[in-house]
């Protein structure tokens, strides 16, 4: 039978809001640090009240056994009867009997309550104290006169005021806890705000951007720390997105009017072919250049689609800066700066018999080693913080080294360069880092060994970034368990025409095989919010590269096969 599937908590956990999962992380961290600190202290103080018993008692058995000497010694019982009927005064006193040398009773006092029968021992226990079932403790003591015994006192008391006393101890500890838990949360409830309004404001900013695509919004910096240098990459980032797109609609309006004026020119041209050779000639070289601008429209818009990548990816990253953040937060609310307090309170008020108090009071003897283990966990908080910021400063400078590595690419077009094809490449993969950890993509290298070779960097990276990102789109629709990505780079030398390859393989949801050749067709998509751009203007660039790019797949679910195919140009090396 089909059993419904139970909810994972903690996917309900990690769907909640942020500052719900603090207070819950307060509320849970807290409360167990504070269960556990108080069940210590009513433990320790349940020791203690013990120890008072006892001593009580002890003190109260040899006050009578001395009383008792001289009865014992002038073989008197009625005057230790008379001394235990004192015993009427102590209400916990439920037995008392006085023994002689020999062990036998000399006297004995019993308390007349409902219940209470209980016989007196036979004989005197051994001397010390015993705490025995029905909440009593029996607590014997020697009498001795002169170095000499005289017998034994027996006392039996029970147990009732130390339950009382300890109901009262566990009763303030827990409205304490109680009251120490809601301040801190309280606390934190407004202190977390200067680590996470921050990093909401971006994140929302981030995806308002993303939903409107309005690169004119903006996050305003509030700190002078890492989340506001955060805050001036990030607006950095977008000045230049907007710049590019503002350029983009510049020439595309630009481009417009020159392909209507070249149309009309065109037209006469058509009309006057046969007078005119010469103008249809010129005609002709100016619809050259109209393509030519086309061309790096197409440029442009490839630029702009590795900066709405870097935008995507950048958000990614914060989200790990906002747990990162998160745990920080937490750490700091839960310091044990408040036990140090208290226990440096405990040393001002015995400050002028500080030493008496530290090495024989039963409380300040406990003083030392608190304060030692305060420090250890001090040690350990301020070690955890260390990393939690570590790991915070890491992925700022993720979010630093993706915009450095888009602006360094933001070049002249038609420039060719000497590159590393594999140091390109890699670049490539770094600029969709963040997507590929976000969809637990494994990312395999396999790269020939090459020169460095000429060739337009900037169309190049274009390209590959558009093949990474459609893998990537792949991998994430395959519902696939193990999501692979290969990158290979393969040289042929052989013949007159060297070529180098550079594949981009996966195992998502693969290719029609109708669907081959058309997909680097202009506005064919597949992808739900695809506008079929990318693969196209791909495909136009690698022929400008002077090489092509091609498709291969088994099928639907075997996932596909780019392959860009272009001259092998080795870069001189210097002598």
């Amino acid at each position: 039978p089909n059993l419904p599937r139970r909810a994972d908590p903690m996917k309900a956990f990690r769907d909640i809001s942020i500052r719900l999962k603090l207070a819950l992380l307060i509320l849970g961290v807290g409360g167990a640090a504070l269960l556990l600190s108080s069940a210590g202290f009513v433990v320790s103080n349940a020791q203690l009240i013990r120890s008072s018993k006892v001593e009580h008692l002890s003190v109260l058995a040899q006050a009578l056994g001395s009383g008792s000497t001289a009865a014992l010694a002038f073989d008197d019982p009625a005057a230790a009867q008379e001394l235990l009927s004192s015993l009427q005064h102590q209400p916990t006193i439920e037995l008392a009997a006085i023994y002689d040398a020999k062990g036998r009773v000399f006297a004995a006092y019993r308390r007349e309550l409902p219940g209470h029968g209980e016989p007196l021992p036979p004989a005197p226990a051994r001397e010390g104290h015993d705490f025995v079932a029905g909440g009593h403790v029996d607590v014997t003591r020697a009498i001795v006169h002169d170095g000499e015994r005289l017998g034994t006192i027996f006392l039996r008391s029970t147990l009732e005021d130390l339950y009382r006393q300890l109901a009262r101890t566990v009763a303030a500890v827990g409205a304490i806890a109680a009251g120490a838990l809601a301040v801190a949360l309280a606390l934190a409830w407004r202190l977390e705000r200067l680590v996470s309004a921050p990093i909401l404001r971006l994140a929302e900013t981030a995806k308002r951007i993303s939903a409107a695509r309005d690169c004119s919004l903006r996050v305003e910096k509030q700190s002078g720390d890492e989340l506001g240098d955060l805050c001036d990459a990030f607006n950095a980032m977008l000045d230049q997105i907007e710049k590019q797109q503002c350029e983009l609609r510049e020439a595309h309006a630009h481009l417009e009017i020159r392909v209507a004026e070249r149309t009309r020119q065109l037209s006469d041209a058509n009309r006057e072919l046969q007078r005119e050779v010469l103008e249809r000639q010129r005609a002709e070289e100016k619809l050259r250049e109209a393509h030519a601008q086309v061309v790096d429209l197409a440029r442009r818009a490839g630029m702009a689609e590795v900066a709405t990548g870097v935008l995507h990816n950048v958000g990614n990253v914060l989200n790990s800066v906002n747990v990162s953040a998160t745990l920080v937060a937490d750490r700091l609310r839960n310091s044990r700066l408040a036990d140090l307090a208290r226990a440096l309170d405990l040393i001002d008020e015995h400050e002028p018999d500080l030493g008496r108090y530290l090495l024989e009071d039963e409380r300040g003897r406990h003083v030392r080693p608190f304060l030692r283990l305060v420090a250890e966990h001090l040690a350990r908080e301020r070690s955890e913080l260390v990393e939690e910021l570590h790991t915070l400063a890491k992925n700022v400078d993720h979010i630093k080294t993706i915009v450095a590595m888009q602006q360094s690419y933001a070049g002249a077009a038609g420039l060719v360069e000497s590159i590393s094809l594999a140091e390109l490449l890699d670049d490539a993969l770094k600029l969709n880092r963040s997507s590929l950890e976000k969809y637990a993509i494994r990312v395999v290298r396999e790269y020939d060994e090459t020169p460095p070779v000429r060739v337009e960097k900037q169309k190049l990276l274009s390209i590959l970034v558009n093949l990474v990102t459609n893998a990537k789109d792949s991998l994430a629709s395959s519902g696939r368990a193990e999501r692979l990505l290969t990158a290979r780079i393969r040289v042929r030398r052989a013949g007159d025409d060297p070529r180098v390859a550079v594949e981009i393989a996966d195992n998502g949801v693969g290719i029609l095989p109708e669907n081959l050749t058309r997909i680097f067709s202009h506005g064919f998509t597949t992808k739900p919010l695809g506008h079929g751009f990318g693969l196209h203007s791909s495909a136009n660039s690698a022929r400008e590269l002077g090489g092509s790019l091609v498709a291969a797949s088994d099928g639907p679910g075997q996932g596909a096969v780019f392959t860009l195919d272009l001259p092998f140009h080795p870069a001189e090396t210097p002598a």
